[in-house]
């Protein structure tokens, strides 16, 4: 346990926005102006160009677009905004539990819209009147349906046997990439392992939650799992970050849910991968400024461990942070490929090689010293080469 885990890239190759950013000014100075029906239309057009086009009508007034596994319509008129997504058929037993935990919803986490019951079957729902259409809150109405909508059916499925009303127009992977992504799961669930056992041997347990958390943002950013694996997965890492829990306990509860994922058959995994077109995503868009904001307290503890050349403490510092940042939000690719560098270049390295990688590449980041050009990487031949970084 003498090098830095390993890199493995991701499907997407990018951390940018779908949004249209200038065209926000357009959005407001509708709505300064009081012509809150195009705003409202101009509002999807920013959220998401290509979507916007392909699932509007002609006079761009109604919409059905797919995001995840759900279906968002939404209708402008002179007079409404409204916007209705599809959720799940009830399932023919238990429904009692699902209907209390649907309610629960609607206290927390949801603050605008509503997930109701309707012939049978859950919706998430909002409306209002136009010229109540401040674009920050339909926005958010749209984030918050899309992102939660897409996550319950999933939970719900897995746990009350529900049935989606749309099945999901999915990408699925071939057999030998399925195989491939398998195959990294298991080999960064036996490496957090191993390093788990390493360090607890050395009595170093502080360094057993980096490696949990790492693994965890780590699965996202390689695999980006879908389906009920998806579910679960993002469950553990909102836990992991939020809980007030102690160390011990939070990095048992990882261990369990890596666990979990070893016993399952490979087939039940590989149904979970697969890409699907998403209109909003989950994470929220970054300027350089936010992510200096939420770098500052890791750069200044990663600054005191590279100057006393504690390497290893300044190495997982750093590939925390960085897959903090890949997890939770979206940003200009100069940043996506600074990141992407520093981890594949450091990946399997030694201790001290990896530190004096990844930590002035951290450092460019904090003082916007970024390149714009991507970096020149040596072409590898193959099918797995688009997988591996290291």
């Amino acid at each position: 346990m003498n090098t830095s885990p390993n890199y493995y890239l991701n499907t997407t190759q990018s951390n940018k926005s779908p949004v249209d950013v200038a065209y926000w000014q357009n959005v407001l100075n509708f709505y300064e102006n009081k012509n809150y029906k195009e705003s409202t239309i101009s509002l999807l057009r920013y959220a998401n160009p290509d979507m916007f086009e392909k699932y509007g009508n002609a006079d761009k007034t109604y919409f059905e677009i797919p995001h995840g596994s759900v279906n968002l319509k939404i209708r402008i008129t002179n007079d409404l905004f409204s916007v209705e997504a599809e959720c799940l058929k009830l399932p023919e037993s238990n429904t009692i539990p699902l209907l209390r935990q649907a309610a629960q919803i609607n206290f927390s986490p949801l603050n605008l819209t509503n997930l109701l019951l309707k012939d049978d079957a859950l919706y998430f729902q909002y409306e209002c009147p136009i010229e109540t259409c401040d674009p920050y809150k339909i926005w958010d109405v749209l984030y918050e349906i899309c992102i939660y909508a897409d996550s319950y059916d999933d939970e719900f499925i897995g746990k009350f046997k529900s049935k989606r009303i749309h099945e999901p127009k999915i990408k699925k992977y071939t057999e030998a990439e399925s195989n491939d992504l398998y195959n990294n799961l298991m080999a960064m669930i036996e490496e957090a392992k191993q390093y788990t056992n390493y360090f607890y041997s050395k009595r170093w347990d502080y360094f057993c939650w980096d490696i949990a958390a790492i693994t965890l943002l780590k699965i996202d950013h390689h695999i980006a799992p879908q389906g009920t694996l998806r579910a679960d997965l993002e469950k553990e890492i909102n836990y992991q970050m939020s809980s007030k829990d102690s160390h011990q306990q939070r990095i048992r509860y990882a261990l369990e849910f890596f666990e979990k994922i070893r016993n399952m058959t490979a087939d039940k995994i590989k149904d979970n991968f697969y890409k699907i077109e998403t209109f909003i995503s989950p994470r929220r868009r970054a300027t350089h400024e936010t992510l200096v904001n939420t770098m500052k307290g890791t750069y200044e503890r990663a600054t005191d461990e590279y100057n006393k050349k504690d390497d290893l403490a300044c190495t997982l510092s750093v590939q925390y942070i960085f897959y903090y940042i890949l997890y939770y939000y979206n940003f200009e690719d100069k940043y996506f490929n600074e990141m992407h560098t520093a981890l594949r270049q450091s990946s399997g390295k030694s201790w001290a090689e990896a530190a004096n990688i990844l930590y002035p590449a951290l450092q460019r980041i904090m003082l916007n010293l970024v390149s714009e050009t991507p970096p020149k990487e040596e072409k590898k031949k193959g099918f797995f080469s688009k997988w591996f970084g290291s």
